[in-house]
């Protein structure tokens, strides 16, 4: 058995080490609580420095949130989703068999291969900006100017991205250590630092614009130092190992390729969404990114936050042959992640005029069109948030057990369904709710293709589904009714103040009225969180009187 740098079996210093599975998943989830909280500042601190001069705010507005497309669609297309889905899986695999110097050798090489390719198209992006954005103006009422002004600021998004790549790998290495508290706050420190560039430089100038982005150029580089720093332990092992024709290496990047190009097709789906969002009003491109920002906190923090933890874990298990250990593990994060996600939809699809306001509305700068705008695709998207949570555990299952080519399949089943439900829904008049509703009827459909090919091995599927989910259904939709009346004695009217409290009022009540309904119906995972959430407590009144 392969020797740790303790000197102990590196299988024995991970179950050691590790957390329970509701700590673990706690803890990553307060992180993205917190990231997702300095994401949504972020959005309103645009609107406010780039919408100064309410005659072009809509246009400065619109080039700062495409800028980022372009670089986001370059990351993904040759790293993306594939470092944290196969390193975290592979080396945690390694770990759990006693291999840690065969994975740590391994994933060396992999980091370096990433490393030298990303530098290379990173470059190419920064010269060749203009030409790749000239792609959104096949859609002629697409604002030249807004283009313009995006393919000028991207030049220090390319860059960046590189940036974040090595901080990405840092979280897959240090997440298959268990060390989840540094891989959950350390994009705060991220987030921060954008937010203060965007304070300090944002402004209705190209100039300022471009200033911005390079501040964002700085807090990434800044994010990687302070991710390496923070796990050197773990992150000295790693050195640079520039040797592609290692077969272990090309063992595992066979299994990364379906994950890249699964990662790459979610980002050309987003850019195809932009490319639509061209057809409506001005400001059409801010509203939806300010609805996908809104629909993916619930996502991110109950979601992401579970399977961040499952992921390794079931890799472990799996490389363990422990089949029905996996099988409980995924019973479990899914029901834990749905129990969360279901609720969280029924209140966005009720309050989603409310929830933009109270988020985003803290000025004239932010208007009531903006406002309804944003609103509108959110309607669309409440229903995502339950479909895009059993989508994302089961990818990260697959990944986990080492298929990497279904979600792959199921990537390439909503890159042609993506566009063509857009071109349905547009032609149908609904407007903007058209690419929400687009985007929705493609996650069901790539959540019923995952569903059924992962139950297909009876020993790993998950169990109990279909009991929790009547019980989580009706829950939500008494919480939901409860809310609609709620809001209709109750409107979300008056100063910021007054909309605030009444609008968390809501929101305290929806909780209390599902976890009550849950509790009722006898849901183990309402026992499960409030346990939890009182742990938690607990453990802090105990450190405030000590």
């Amino acid at each position: 058995m392969a020797e740790s740098t303790s000197g102990k079996p590196a299988a024995q210093q991970t179950k050691k080490k590790g957390m329970s599975f509701g700590l673990s998943a706690l803890i990553v989830g307060i992180g993205l609580i917190i990231t997702k909280a300095s994401g949504l500042l972020r959005d309103i601190i645009v609107s406010d420095r780039f919408g100064v001069d309410p005659a072009t705010a809509d246009i400065y507005r619109d080039a700062f949130t495409l800028s980022f497309t372009i670089p986001d669609l370059f990351y993904n297309l040759l790293v993306g989703g594939a470092i944290y889905s196969t390193v975290a899986p592979y080396l945690s695999a390694q770990l759990a068999t006693g291999n840690e110097k065969k994975g740590v050798r391994t994933v060396s090489i992999f980091i370096s291969v990433v490393s030298v390719v990303m530098i290379f198209f990173c470059s190419l992006g920064t010269v060749f900006s203009e030409q790749f954005y000239s792609l959104y103006a096949l859609n002629k009422n697409t604002n030249p100017i807004t283009l313009q002004l995006a393919a000028q600021a991207s030049k220090m998004l390319f860059p960046q991205i590189f940036f974040i790549m090595l901080a990405a790998l840092c979280n897959g290495v240090l997440n298959s250590y268990r060390r989840f508290t540094i891989t959950s706050f350390g994009p705060v420190i991220y987030n921060i630092l954008v937010l203060v560039a965007i304070a300090v430089f944002g402004g209705q100038t190209q100039q300022r614009l471009m200033m911005t982005t390079g501040g964002i150029l700085v807090s990434a580089i800044i994010y990687f130092i302070c991710q390496y720093l923070f796990g050197f332990k773990q992150m000295k092992q790693f050195r640079f190992n520039f040797n592609p024709a290692d077969k272990e290496f090309i063992a595992l990047f066979k299994r990364a390729v379906p994950i890249l190009i699964s990662a790459s097709i979610t980002q050309i789906n987003i850019v195809v969404l932009n490319f639509f969002a061209n057809s409506f009003d001005k400001g059409s491109i801010y509203g939806y990114r300010n609805a996908s920002t809104i629909w993916q906190i619930p996502y991110s923090v109950f979601v992401v936050a579970i399977t961040t933890v499952m992921t390794p874990q079931l890799a472990g298990d799996y490389g363990s042959n422990k089949m029905e250990e996996c099988s409980k593990l995924l019973s479990k994060s899914m029901k834990n992640a749905l129990f969360l996600s279901i609720p969280s939809a029924a209140f966005i699809a009720v309050m989603n005029l409310d929830v933009v306001k109270a988020i985003y509305q803290w000025s004239s700068r932010y208007t009531d069109k903006n406002a309804n705008t944003a609103a509108i695709f959110l309607l669309g998207f409440s229903s995502a948030i339950i479909t895009a949570a059993v989508i994302h555990v089961f990818n990260q299952a697959f990944y986990a057990i080492g298929q990497t080519r279904i979600p792959l399949l199921a990537g390439v089943v909503g890159l042609v369904l993506n566009p063509v439900f857009c071109i349905i829904f547009i032609n149908l008049g609904i407007g903007p709710l058209s690419l929400s509703f687009a985007y929705s009827a493609t996650n069901l459909c790539q959540m019923i293709l995952l569903s059924v090919l992962y139950c297909k091995r009876k020993e790993l599927a998950p169990h109990g589904i279909v009991n929790f989910l009547i019980k989580s259904f009706i829950a939500a939709g008494v919480m939901a009714a409860v809310c609609f009346v709620f809001d209709k004695f109750f409107p979300g009217h008056g100063r910021k103040i007054q909309q605030l409290m009444i609008f968390g009022a809501k929101g305290i009540t929806a909780v209390i009225i599902y976890f009550l309904i849950a509790i009722l119906l006898k849901m183990e995972e309402a026992n499960f969180w409030i346990t939890k959430f009182k742990g938690r407590l607990g453990k802090g009144s105990k450190k405030s009187a000590s």
